[in-house]
Formats: C-alpha cells, sequence, structure tokens
C-alpha cells in the first residue's frame, strides 16, 4: 500500500515539473524574443530650439475703463414728459434725452419778457425826458435798476427751464434707460448711464523698479480675453507721481484707441509695455513642454545610429504667441519633441515624422471668418 502511494505521488510530481517546466521554458522564450526585438520606436514630430531676440516688456494686468462716463441726472424736480432716447442709443453732445413738466414756466417766462419789455420801454422814455431835463436822474436810475432786475428774472426762468430739458453733456453710448414716461423724478435721480467709447483707459500697476524704464508716450499692447487672438495699442499718458507705500507699485494711465467699438468698459486686460532694448532668448513651441509642480520638462532628441529622447527638465519663461522662452536647460539646435509625449518614457527610441507642423509663430493673426 506504501509502495502504491510513493509510486502515484512521483508520478504527479514529475507530472507538474514537466507542466511546471514547459511553462517556464515558454515564458523564456517570450522574454528572450521580445529583448531581441527592442523596445517599440515611437512616431512624434519634433521642432528645432531657436536662438531669437525679443523685444524687453514690462507686463501687468489692468480693467478698462471708459475715458468719459456719468449718470445722467435730474437737476430738479418734475414729471417727465418726454423720453427722446433708446437704450443703447449712440448720441452727440448736445442731443435732448429726457424732457420734464415746463408749461407753467414758459407761461411765466412770456408775462416776463413782456415786463421786460415795457422796462426797456420806460428806460428810453426816461433817458428822453431826463436829456430835455423834464425829469430828474433818479427817475432814469430806478427805470435803468427795473430794467436790470426783469432781465435777471427773465435769464433765471430760462435756466430753470433749460434745466427740464436734460441733454447729453459729452458724445457716447447710452445704456439701459432708467425711467419711464410719466415717472416724476427727484434731483439726482439716475436716468440712463452715458460712456464715451471712442477711447478707453486702462490704469495698472509696475513695481517701483521699473520707473526708470517708463516715460509718457511710450507705446503699449492690450490683449483681452474676449478677443483672443488680438491686440490693441495705445500709448502711456500719466505716471503717478507717488509710489504707494504699502505696495511699493507705482500707478500708470494708458489710451487705448477704440474707435471700432469692440472693448468695453470693464474689461479684464493684459498690458504690455514695450521698452526699445531687446534681449536674446531660446525659443521652442509652447506644445513642447511639459509643465507640472515638480518643474517643467522637454524630451530632446538626439542619435546617430537611432533617435533616442531623454527628459531635460527646463526653466520656461515669458511667452509670446505660440512660442516660450527657454531661461536655462536647453541650446539653439536642440531638437525637441512637440507631440507624442504622453507615449514617450526616457531614452526611447523614436521616429520623426512632421507632415503635420506645430504652430511656433511669435506674433499669430486671428483666423479668418
Amino acid at each position: 500500500m506504501k509502495t502504491r502511494i510513493i509510486l502515484v505521488g512521483l508520478a504527479l510530481a514529475a507530472f507538474f515539473g514537466a507542466v511546471f517546466g514547459w511553462k517556464a521554458f515558454v515564458n523564456s522564450q517570450i522574454r528572450s524574443a521580445i529583448a531581441a526585438r527592442g523596445a517599440p520606436v515611437v512616431t512624434v514630430s519634433t521642432a528645432t530650439a531657436q536662438a531669437m531676440d525679443w523685444p524687453v516688456e514690462l507686463t501687468s494686468v489692468a480693467t478698462l475703463k471708459a475715458e468719459q462716463a456719468v449718470d445722467v441726472t435730474a437737476q430738479v424736480d418734475g414729471q417727465i414728459t418726454g423720453l427722446h432716447f433708446d437704450s443703447g442709443a449712440a448720441v452727440e453732445r448736445g442731443d435732448l434725452l429726457v424732457q420734464q413738466y415746463a408749461a407753467d414756466d414758459a407761461a411765466r417766462l412770456k408775462a416776463l419778457q413782456a415786463d421786460l419789455r415795457l422796462a426797456s420801454i420806460q428806460l428810453e422814455r426816461a433817458r428822453k425826458l431826463v436829456a430835455e431835463k423834464l425829469v430828474p436822474q433818479s427817475d432814469f436810475d430806478a427805470a435803468e435798476s427795473r430794467l436790470d432786475r426783469v432781465a435777471a428774472e427773465v435769464e433765471n426762468l430760462q435756466i430753470e427751464i433749460a434745466k427740464k430739458s436734460i441733454r447729453a453733456p459729452f458724445s457716447g453710448r447710452l445704456g439701459i434707460r432708467l425711467v419711464d414716461l410719466g415717472q416724476h423724478i427727484e434731483p439726482g435721480d439716475a436716468l440712463v448711464r452715458l460712456e464715451s467709447l471712442d477711447r478707453l483707459f486702462a490704469d495698472f500697476r509696475l513695481p517701483q523698479q521699473s520707473l526708470p524704464l517708463l516715460a509718457v508716450g511710450q507705446s503699449v499692447v492690450s490683449t483681452v480675453d474676449a478677443l483672443p487672438g488680438e491686440s490693441f495699442s495705445g500709448k502711456i499718458v500719466a505716471i503717478e507721481p507717488a509710489v504707494d507705500a504699502s505696495t511699493r507699485n507705482v500707478l500708470i494711465r494708458a489710451t487705448l484707441d477704440n474707435a471700432d467699438g469692440r472693448l468695453h468698459p470693464g474689461m479684464f486686460a493684459e498690458i504690455r509695455v514695450q521698452l526699445p532694448a531687446s534681449e536674446p532668448v531660446v525659443v521652442v513651441p509652447q506644445a513642447a513642454v511639459a509643465y507640472s509642480p515638480f518643474g517643467d520638462a522637454v524630451y530632446v532628441v538626439s542619435g546617430t545610429d537611432g533617435l533616442v529622447a531623454r527628459s531635460v527638465y527646463v526653466q520656461a519663461g515669458k511667452t509670446r504667441g505660440n512660442l516660450v522662452a527657454i531661461v536655462s536647460g536647453l541650446k539653439p539646435g536642440e531638437v525637441v519633441v512637440t507631440a507624442g509625449h504622453h507615449k514617450l518614457r526616457d531614452g526611447a527610441s523614436v521616429r520623426i515624422d512632421n507632415s503635420v507642423p506645430v504652430a511656433d509663430d511669435p506674433t499669430p493673426e486671428p483666423a479668418e471668418t
């Protein structure tokens, strides 16, 4: 019995030994085949790092605001009898916007103008009588005083009537109407917003170290997120004489031409002050840089017998258009990967396919629509 058990155990051991031996042999052959074949070749697109001279710029952010902006308000109380504008309309300086009730003032004005004519006639009569020595000089003086008083009353009433004709103080574009026909308004009540949009102010701040580089008349370029790919030119018109003691920044005002009205007050904008100097930089397409919290890196392609990609940490600097400046870690002429990063590892074999070019324009233009 014991002999049979021993024989069965030996048979099973021989069987499983043969199975596991065969599996080990197959796995060994697979590893050998993979090793003989080598790592797969990854297809990537590339670009060459270039040396360029970039103009030196100072950058900041600003909120755009109108060169002139005001809430059109009432000066006197009264009922609105006429609305002569539409919400969002463009108006010229002096255009009538709102008319308040003024019929009773107009009637009083007619009466005063009649008194003014009578006072003028009486003054002329008194002048002749004084010349003929028929009345004393005091009668002439009284007539002259009465004429002046009535003329002042007429002028005062005309001013009061004019206050009830509310006009645009400057040319611009109106906002949303805030009042209705027949509404009674009080002094100071806002009727509509009026903003001049031909030129906009961009107020921004720069560190005090930038003061020696700034001057009134310098060119600036502005971009806004709402209009990607477009830029707007302007000039510095004022520099605050005092530096902010809490931030050590200086306030600067630039004006931006907005004749086409595409910019609007309240927009957030990036401002670049263009300086006459330039600096040498090494640039690559932005698509070549892999940004991460641990550091920025690019894959550099090199090799003679076969092309290999190796990961290199770099310090990325300013961007301009589709390009980014590399402060350190890369030299002009080195070839970097611009597409296919996700398939790469350090030391991977690569094949270059640049049939689809990567954008590398420092001043890209928006696509035609």
